[in-house]
């Protein structure tokens, strides 16, 4: 996946000798077709690009590890009071303006940051929580958190003056925030609108304090993003610390992370962001990259911040107009394009050489080598316990393997009414939820649940792969809407009974090859029994095991998916309409009877001329046959 001026140049230097990055001949071997799309720019090009590789998330091309990382902070306009929240998604084109629907701030690199924005933001200036005025306020007006829009005591034309402060303070004018809440302070106090001009003071002495803990970086008042970069790659023959190419190496040793990942192509790269406004540090974000092959050499630095460049300033709210980067970028045209084109104004991208800036960018490139081995550390820690705990379950339960693989079932229904089965995956102890399955039992309206999971078993097997097995259990291609692969353990959320029914269709199902037949046990909520198919005991862990607590998480989660479709089945089925089973009623007739007639029953007792100007005599006469 890439982008190209001469697709041709682009195409040729795949066969030829001079690409040395590791992944080519990967790529080449399952290469099988080109297709391309020709855009009117570079800038269109790297918008596309952007787009489609977060969507697919191509097998060569570098990766933001988890793009759930990339949150906002979002003033939404749609609501007769503005609401301040957090959403994931952006609005593209991202506004400046605060008479859009919706405003953005970010990105942000997790939510517990949003989070502790906003806390600081509420504590600041306030803001309201009820999406419209009325008589009863909102729950932080109690607590002298929200200014009072809800209850009429300020208009919505101030509060929207006062969202305007509280979006200049999240870009990182504090200065011009200050000025004007201060100028607003004394002009209340001239008036003689004391308590106004009290709580504007008390809004000064926050920023004060907050300013003093802001770290003052320069004397002048300067915006600019520091970008620096760390790679986790073997340490070199000439020893760790600071090489030659700039490069920091994190050794494998001290985050504890096996070499046999290296050999798979699994590496990572941390992008550490200074963010300096109006000369102090105003926020820093560590941004982690996923490298199935080796960057290692100073390209594969490039194509990184390359990626991490067009893909964060294409995102972010606001962007300065002077750039320092720690290597020089493959295409800073590229990135001066999409500011302009976002922002309405040119970039300088920078290569520093001396002072102040090549000290922030060696102090960025250490915060990314600390992050970095901090997060491996922290990966590496959860690997060990996810394995311990697999194979504490495996000697529990005497399995033949790992159970990499485990399925839970679930059955939810309301007196045998919307009854739905829920299929919930876990793969190396965390959840799948791209297999995570939901059935609507189709063979009874009466509570009985072995009867459904019969169903829901028989289906589920229906769909396994003729030999059970995957060849690549990372290759999402073979998990399909037609086979699914065979579990390496299969839970049963129930006792005996429900474990005796599944085992009915699992017998049924292996009988020609019981050497297929996956493990399956029951687990029953009153003191957490595990009843094994044959044993008469069961098994019963302490609470503080692993196994167990691993096997409580997979059958709530299976409770909670389940639970989740049914009420929404429920939900559905309370506000389905008498006109619904009509044929010929679609929503605009629908509409259009209860406008005229308003409810069902005055439907029913509406004569045939008054339903034929209406709806027409057809629809008239199916109407009274069917009510």
């Amino acid at each position: 996946m890439g982008k190209a001026k001469n697709l041709r140049a682009r195409v040729k230097q795949y066969f030829g000798a001079n690409d040395n990055r590791p992944q080519i001949p990967f790529l080449m071997a399952e290469a099988t077709n080109v297709t391309y799309t020709v855009v009117d720019s570079e800038l269109e090009s790297a918008f596309l690009e952007n787009t489609i590789i977060k969507q697919h998330h191509p097998r060569f091309n570098i990766d933001l590890k988890d793009d759930k990382n990339y949150a906002f902070i979002k003033i939404d306009f749609s609501t007769e009071i503005p609401q301040i929240g957090y959403t994931r998604s952006v609005d593209p084109p991202i506004s400046n303006k605060l008479q859009a629907t919706s405003y953005f701030f970010g990105p942000y690199t997790a939510a517990y940051k949003i989070r502790n924005t906003l806390n600081l933001v509420r504590k600041i200036f306030s803001f309201c929580a009820n999406t419209k005025v009325g008589s009863r306020p909102c729950f932080y007006y109690h607590m002298h958190r929200c200014p009072g829009v809800c209850v009429g005591k300020i208009s919505l034309t101030e509060y929207r003056e006062h969202l305007e402060k509280i979006a200049k303070f999240l870009q990182g004018d504090t200065a011009g925030v200050y000025k004007k809440i201060k100028a607003e302070m004394q002009e209340a106090a001239s008036s003689k609108r004391f308590e106004t001009a009290a709580r504007l003071r008390d809004q000064l002495k926050a920023l004060e304090l907050l300013s003093e803990k802001q770290n003052v970086i320069l004397a002048k008042k300067v915006d600019w993003d520091i970008i620096s970069i760390a790679l986790s790659i073997l340490p070199s023959p000439y020893g760790r610390g600071w090489p030659s190419d700039g490069r920091v190496r994190v050794s494998r040793d001290n985050t504890q992370i096996n070499s046999q990942q290296k050999i798979e192509g699994r590496d990572y790269a941390c992008v550490n962001l200074f963010k300096i406004r109006g000369g102090k540090l105003f926020d820093k974000e560590n941004f982690v990259y996923e490298l199935k092959f080796e960057q290692g050499q100073p390209n594969g630095r490039q194509e990184i911040l390359q990626r991490f460049i067009e893909q964060y300033y294409q995102e972010t709210s606001f962007a300065p107009k002077i750039i320092y980067s720690q290597i020089k970028l493959l295409d800073e045209k590229i990135l001066e394009q999409i500011i302009k084109s976002r922002f309405r104004k040119t970039v300088k991208v920078i290569l520093p050489q001396k002072g102040k800036p090549i000290s922030l960018i060696k102090l960025g490139a250490t915060n990314a080598s600390e992050y970095l081995k901090i997060w491996l550390a922290d990966k590496a820690g959860n690997l060990d316990k996810i394995n311990q705990c697999l194979e504490q379950l495996k000697q529990a339960l005497n399995l033949p393997s790992l159970p990499n693989r485990i399925e839970c079932y679930d059955i939810s229904n309301t007196q045998g009414t919307n009854p739905v089965g829920s299929m919930v995956v876990f793969k190396n102890g965390l959840p799948a939820k791209s297999e995570y399955r939901k059935f609507k039992i189709q063979g009874k309206n009466t509570p009985d649940d072995f009867a459904m999971m019969k169903e829901m078993l028989s289906r589920r097997l229906a769909r396994s792969q003729d030999d059970g097995k995957i060849q690549n259990p990372n290759d999402k291609s073979q998990i399909n809407s037609k086979t699914w692969p065979l579990p390496d353990l299969i839970v049963i959320d129930g006792g005996r009974g429900q474990l005796s029914s599944a085992l009915d269709v699992i017998g049924i199902r292996f009988s020609d090859n019981p050497i297929l037949r996956p493990p399956i046990i029951g687990l029953a909520k009153r003191i957490e029994e595990i009843f094994l198919p044959g044993k008469e005991e069961p098994i019963i862990l302490g609470h503080d095991q692993p196994a167990l607590q691993l096997l409580q998480r997979l059958r709530d989660e299976a409770h909670r998916f389940g639970i989740t479709f049914h009420r929404a089945l429920r939900s559905k089925q309370a506000v389905k309409s008498a006109l619904d089973n009509i044929p010929g009623v679609g929503p605009k007739t629908k509409k259009l009877l209860k406008t005229k007639f308003g409810t069902v029953a005055n439907i029913k007792k509406a004569n045939f001329d008054q339903l034929s100007s209406a709806v027409g005599e057809k629809l008239a006469h199916l109407i009274i046959q069917s009510l």
